[in-house]
């Protein structure tokens, strides 16, 4: 049932250590594989209807990803999702896959152009999630770690609001819109406010916060497709608002763009 001989639902079958050490690394991938495929948090049981697996033997698994931190477990439901140690992995395997090297080139001259920190996201089971960064010479407290999941209301969110089909960011951001308008008094964002932003992101391919979390702080995104033209990732640049000009047509906005598009043109589909 698991896609080894003489195995039963349930139970491991009966081979010889090495076989069984290699049977036990490809299950736990199979399991990870169908964690990262979902793109959202999943219950146990939905874990092992997945992976067509005893409930019971899924657990001994996912115990054994979880105190790896290859799998991470949501507090309130008891839901699991991608953990950090996959996220590692995922960031190391950008470095080698094609046009790995051009994209650090790319950010590096984007940071050294625009005297911003340059990041990359994609879109991981919680949201956009970062996977690489570049900081140059640049001294700033505008600084997100590699793996952290960012709002689908910062510039990055929205581009991912964008360019993903509605269905799979409708909820998370009803979500985040509901978190920042209760811990921020003045706010007003709205679910319509953020598909009216969708309509003119879709057109300009360049999305823009200010002042969000901190008030001296501007962000622009922009989108990454691979050459078969379908979005794959975010790029962003974020500063000190009074330190670069931040319309949405100006210097930095356009040279985030044609990074952006640069970067399409080596993105395998």
């Amino acid at each position: 049932m698991d896609g080894f001989p003489n195995s039963r639902r349930g139970r491991p079958a009966e081979l010889s250590a090495e076989a069984a050490g290699n049977s036990t690394a490809l299950i736990g991938l199979e399991l990870l594989k169908a964690i990262a495929k979902a793109n959202r948090l999943m219950s146990l049981t939905e874990i092992a209807r997945a992976a067509n697996m005893s409930a019971s033997r899924t657990h001994r698994y996912i115990s054994s990803l979880l105190h790896a931190g290859f799998v991470r477990q949501e507090k309130n439901s008891g839901r699991y999702e991608i953990g950090p140690s996959t996220l590692d992995i995922a960031v190391a395997a950008m470095k080698h896959v094609d046009g790995g090297q051009i994209t650090a080139d790319v950010m590096r001259e984007l940071t050294h152009r625009t005297g911003l920190c340059s990041y990359l996201c994609i879109w991981g089971s919680n949201g956009p999630t970062v996977v690489r960064d570049e900081m140059g010479d640049v001294q700033t407290a505008a600084r997100m770690r590699i793996g952290a999941n960012l709002s689908l209301l910062t510039a990055t969110g929205k581009i991912f609001v964008s360019f993903l089909p509605e269905d799979l960011t409708r909820d998370m951001l009803r979500r985040d819109i509901d978190d920042w308008n209760r811990e921020t008094p003045s706010a007003s964002e709205s679910f319509e406010k953020a598909m009216h932003q969708r309509a003119r992101i879709l057109k300009t391919r360049v999305a823009r916060t200010q002042g969000m979390r901190n008030p001296t702080w501007t962000a622009f995104a922009s989108p990454v497709f691979d050459r078969a033209g379908a979005f794959r990732m975010a790029l962003t640049v974020i500063g000190v608002t009074t330190m670069f000009d931040t319309k949405l047509d100006g210097p930095v906005a356009c040279q985030l763009k044609a990074s952006a598009e640069r970067l399409s043109l080596c993105i395998i589909a």
